[in-house]
């Protein structure tokens, strides 16, 4: 498998709550992530995100990524899993099969990060093409 390694920022950041029961709510989030690195690319997201107080979230959501990597273009989709806990990020990600374009038709993979709120989210994927 080829490795890609970079950072992900985050923009355009849209979260709306649509269910608040207490100190429990359920948001979605819109963003737009900007992927440098191994991988130039952008991505459409939209996150699902659950909090349970002000310390802790658990969120899951598809990225849709166009760009290129390892000198090809195209698109795939990941989907992602993750924990907002005490300020840290931590999630993992996988390719969606066979949801590869362009040059990247075929691609299969899986990733993960952690980051610290507001600070750099460097990424690691490890994919087949």
């Amino acid at each position: 498998m080829a490795k890609a390694q970079g950072i992900i920022e985050h923009k355009d950041w849209d979260e709306k709550p649509y269910i608040e029961q207490g100190s429990h709510k359920v948001t979605k989030a819109d963003i737009r992530c900007v992927f440098t690195g191994d991988l130039e690319a952008e991505a459409k997201t939209a996150y699902l995100m659950s909090y349970s107080g002000d310390n802790y979230a658990h969120y899951a959501g598809y990225l849709v990524i166009s760009g290129a990597l390892g000198g090809k273009a195209g698109s795939f989709v990941v989907y992602e899993t993750g924990e907002w806990d005490k300020g840290v990020a931590r999630s993992s990600f996988t390719i969606v099969r066979d949801s590869g374009s362009g040059g990247l038709t075929g691609i299969s993979g899986s990733g993960s990060y952690a980051a610290q709120h507001d600070k750099s989210v460097h990424y690691l994927l490890e994919y087949s093409l």
